[in-house]
């Protein structure tokens, strides 16, 4: 028991979602005598679910997603691991015998909100007694009550969107993640380099603001307008990939987070966010417009460096007319903005 109360004592110290994730796998491979603990998360693209490994612990180490803008393993079909497929869409605890290398797989439904999020995989070299199922189910209890709170504290209220707290944090996350990666193109030849960004693409940032929103509050009153926030907050969902991360920046502002491998997909990702916003009634209101400013994050960058970037290709799209697009890379290529000017210190104001 006092083994047990430890890992829980481990697990509740921790405010990062990666490493709470860490902490269930790794504690359960203990105290089960695991020969590996895996949790996938469950995303929808179109009509099919996927699944992409994010934390992994096991005889051969440990591996983990260490940010959340990295997507981890390769999402593949739900369909193609049958023994999940009643664990996502029935919400069932799924145990298989995998006669190739005689071992027993246990699957435990991570559902939050009766929405199934993830899957535990627990494999063990003989079924889970019922003392060791209780000892998993009650993990994962603990993990879904955290990640409820986490919730909590990383979203916006109104729309669900991640908030302007959780994008200072990550966005930071980035820019270690891309300055460990140019160390790494430094370091010696022998030591085995991690995952470069260039492999995946780069991340870009857009800032999103709905064009005259002030009008409409002011001509159909904050109730229609905190509407068209939450309608415009479904649209950037359905607009975007799994992997990219919206938030609502304050107001009637919003940021895009996504990775792309070159400029002119990212340039199409918002068109079509764009055209998608112009096309769509609002109750009441009617048609609502969107402008757009976007930039590419680069190792070295500060917060306000991207984010200013990306303000000022906003701006030029709101000079120009709203209901526009704009990049700040092309915007400075043809000159229509200036370079911004280095910081005089190493102390960042934001």
């Amino acid at each position: 028991m006092i083994h047990v109360l430890k890992h829980v004592e481990s697990i509740t110290q921790h405010r990062d979602r990666t490493l709470l994730e860490l902490g269930v796998a790794s504690a359960l491979f203990e105290l089960v005598k695991a020969l590996e603990v895996n949790l996938y998360k469950v995303s929808q693209h179109g009509t099919e679910n996927y699944l992409t490994r994010v934390t992994h612990v096991g005889d051969d180490g440990v591996r983990y997603v260490r940010s959340e803008f990295d997507g981890g393993d390769v999402a593949t079909p739900l369909g193609e691991r049958p023994e999940m497929v009643a664990c996502v869409n029935e919400t069932q605890i799924v145990r298989v015998h995998d006669t190739t290398r005689d071992a027993f797989v246990h699957c435990f439904p991570i559902s939050v909100d009766r929405r199934v999020l993830g899957v535990l995989e627990v494999v063990c070299g003989a079924p889970l007694s019922s003392d060791e199922l209780d000892t998993a189910e009650g993990f994962l209890g603990l993990y879904r009550n955290y990640l409820s709170l986490l919730d909590c504290s990383e979203r916006d209220t109104l729309t669900g969107l991640l908030n302007r707290k959780t994008f200072d944090e990550n966005l930071g996350k980035i820019l270690m993640g891309l300055s460990a990666s140019e160390s790494n193109t430094t370091a010696d030849a022998q030591t085995p380099p991690r995952r470069r960004q260039n492999e995946d693409g780069k991340h870009w940032l857009a800032v999103v603001d709905v064009d005259h929103f002030k009008r409409v509050n002011d001509q159909f009153g904050h109730l229609y307008g905190d509407e068209v926030l939450l309608l415009l907050a479904r649209i950037m969902q359905q607009s975007f990939r799994h992997q990219d991360r919206l938030f609502r920046f304050g107001g009637e502002e919003f940021v895009i987070i996504l990775r792309a491998t070159s400029e002119d997909e990212v340039s199409v990702a918002l068109e079509r966010l764009r055209s998608s916003v112009e096309a769509y009634l609002f109750p009441q209101v009617g048609r609502v417009t969107v402008s757009v400013g976007y930039t590419g994050i680069n190792s070295g960058d500060t917060i306000p460096d991207i984010v200013g970037r990306a303000d000022d290709a906003l701006y030029v799209a709101k000079e120009s007319g709203r209901n526009q697009v704009s990049s700040y890379e092309r915007l400075l290529a043809s000159g229509k903005v200036s370079p911004r000017e280095a910081p005089n210190s190493d102390i960042e104001l934001f």
